[in-house]
């Protein structure tokens, strides 16, 4: 009887966490990218509104005039366990890659998805028109840079 009920217990725990995978949110499975539009990410009332408004307004070339805004829907791969990771911009149409600038924002230390909305970037802070750029989120650990979403945008 002891073995019955223990082989009942672990099927019931493996089924309960098998199903919790399963039903994990999508937002989970964007971790370690960052959407990137021109038009502000709002609040949602679902997941499957947000994925459907995130699939509408993604894009990965920026046109502008030397001044660009840049609306972000950032999915950490993992929580940062900081107060604060930095949105970095590589131009990456130069070899090595060059960073040209980046933003500090605040976190939650246990927080896996951040918007923001509304990043002014322009050619006095660096930026060229028709190169390409690696948007990072990231922080400095230990001396080195720990990368937890990225994606690669071009400014027209």
């Amino acid at each position: 009887m002891q073995r019955v009920r223990h082989f009942l217990l672990t099927g019931f725990l493996a089924a309960t966490v098998f199903g919790a995978l399963t039903l994990a949110p999508r937002a989970a499975a964007a971790g370690g990218r960052i959407v990137v539009s021109d038009v502000e990410f709002g609040s949602y009332a679902s997941e499957k509104e947000m994925n459907a408004a995130l699939k509408k307004q993604a894009k990965a070339t920026f046109k502008g005039g030397g001044s660009w805004t840049l609306n972000m829907m950032v999915f950490l791969g993992a929580a940062t366990g900081g107060s604060k990771i930095n949105i970095v911009y590589y131009d990456v149409s130069k070899h090595p890659p060059d960073q040209v600038n980046f933003t500090e924002v605040g976190v939650k230390p246990d927080q896996k998805i951040v918007q923001l909305n509304g990043q002014a970037i322009s050619s006095d802070m660096g930026f060229v028109k028709g190169h390409k750029y690696e948007v990072r989120a990231t922080r400095v650990v230990g001396g080195k840079e720990k990368v937890y979403a990225k994606t690669t945008i071009t400014l027209k």
